[in-house]
């Protein structure tokens, strides 16, 4: 092992050695000076310039240990101080124990001295602001993690990117089945405008980051004034090099480097969040629809009828159900196979979805038989949508080789609170009991509870 030399030590002796040597030469200069050589080389003047050397040498190596010893103690102290909070930070994870403020060494002396003490406070500051870079990466992606909502992770993702960066005014974007819409916006004037904006969709197609300084097409607004930004900066939120959103930010003042930095890293963790998020929004699409016909099932159909009846209730608003059922449906498997009645079947959605007005809610109810959810709509309201849908399906056609099948469909309805009804699951009872008789009377009808 090799043996580690003692600066101090070695100080000591270079300066005893430097007195010394003084002392030794010191006669020779009192000659020069006219001093008589009996005396400048006499044993006790001799020995006292010696003296006096060695002592000189003692003095400095005293006031060296206190003037430089004692200032790099300190800075040994705080860079101890410094090894330990990064301890703590691999054990625990606990990134509050060296500040600046409590770390940094006062710089008191304008010498290398301070220049060290100034160079070391800089590190500890950007170690400071590393520690709590890493705390508020670890906090949004824990929360990032727990939250599946796209709606709700864009709200929580918005707040804390323009709180980290000083933003004014930012939204979230993304692109879903080919459409690029808003998921979230804060302080942006008629936000569904930038879904629009050329920079926008350049960052979707290309995935690079935009800045543009005081744009004249977004007018952004605060939660107080409207002003023109001084500079937006539109992020692509990437997983796997693939876009998977937007976030674009506005400020009133210029971003700094260490905000976009913080930008960068955020959105790191965002495109994982996201990229979840979307798959699970994806698999929650495909549990609820039904596979051959592409609308709600019934499970979750059931589920946006509770929520309806509910809202309903609480707003004493109309709300009807209507109960489709395919006429003769069995004949036209018996007569042209599954693999066909599959096919009337998806044409027949098809004609509901024309008839039924935008907001209403369609559903496979069962094998060949239909749900519409009609929020709003009387008694009369409903009747004239089920008509208009019976007569679309009655003229409507599947093509078979050279046959073209058409069917028939009969109808019931009911709405509340035209009927008095403790719970939606009578709407549906008063609803198929309305379609029997449909079906009884000669099919091809619609009648109401």
């Amino acid at each position: 092992m090799k043996r580690l030399r003692n600066t101090f030590m070695d100080l000591a002796i270079r300066m005893i050695g430097f007195g010394l040597l003084i002392g030794i030469v010191f006669p020779f200069f009192m000659i020069l000076l006219g001093v008589p050589k009996t005396i400048a080389f006499s044993g006790l003047f001799l020995a006292c310039c010696v003296a006096a050397g060695v002592l000189v040498g003692f003095v400095n190596i005293l006031i060296s240990r206190v003037t430089v010893k004692n200032k790099l103690t300190v800075l040994t102290t705080k860079m101890r101080d410094v090894k330990n909070s990064i301890i703590m930070v691999s054990e625990n994870g606990r990134v509050d124990e060296c500040s600046a403020e409590h770390c940094s060494i006062p710089v008191d002396t304008d010498d290398e001295f301070g220049e060290s003490a100034q160079a070391f406070n800089e590190l500890i500051e950007s170690f400071e602001n590393s520690l709590r870079m890493l705390d508020e990466i670890k906090t949004y992606t824990a929360a990032f993690s727990s939250q599946l909502d796209l709606h709700a992770l864009a709200e929580y993702a918005l707040d804390r990117v323009m709180g980290g960066t000083g933003a004014d005014a930012g939204a979230v974007l993304i692109e879903n089945e080919g459409e690029i819409v808003v998921l979230h916006s804060f302080g942006i004037q008629d936000a569904k405008e930038t879904a629009t904006d050329p920079h926008v969709l350049r960052a979707f197609s290309k995935g690079d980051t935009i800045a543009i300084k005081y744009p004249a097409e977004i007018i952004v607004e605060s939660t107080l004034t409207r002003f023109h930004p001084n500079e937006v900066i539109i992020e692509p939120v990437k997983f796997k090099s693939v876009p998977l959103a937007v976030i674009l930010l506005a400020k009133a003042s210029p971003f700094c480097a260490e905000n976009l930095k913080q930008l960068a890293i955020f959105t790191q963790s965002l495109a994982i969040a996201l990229h979840n998020a979307l798959e699970h929004e994806q698999l929650q699409k495909l549990a609820a629809l039904d596979p051959l016909t592409g609308i709600l099932n019934r499970r979750f159909g059931m589920i946006r009828l509770r929520e309806e009846y509910s809202r309903s209730v609480r707003r004493s608003v109309p709300l009807a159900v209507l109960m489709f059922d395919i006429d003769h449906f069995k004949q036209v498997n018996d007569t042209y196979g599954h693999v066909v009645g599959d096919r009337v079947l998806k044409n027949i959605t098809n004609s509901i979805r024309q008839g039924i007005r935008e907001g209403d809610i369609l559903l496979r109810y069962g094998g060949e038989e239909f749900m519409v959810i009609l929020p709003g709509a009387s008694k009369n309201d409903a009747f004239t949508i089920a008509e208009h849908v019976r007569h679309i399906v009655r003229e409507s056609k599947t093509t078979f080789g050279e046959n073209q099948i058409s069917v028939t469909i009969s109808v019931g309805l009911d709405s509340m609170p035209e009927t008095t009804i403790s719970d939606e699951l009578e709407l549906i009872t008063n609803a198929d009991e309305a379609l029997y008789r449909s079906k009884n009377s000669g099919r091809d009808k619609v009648t109401i509870h």
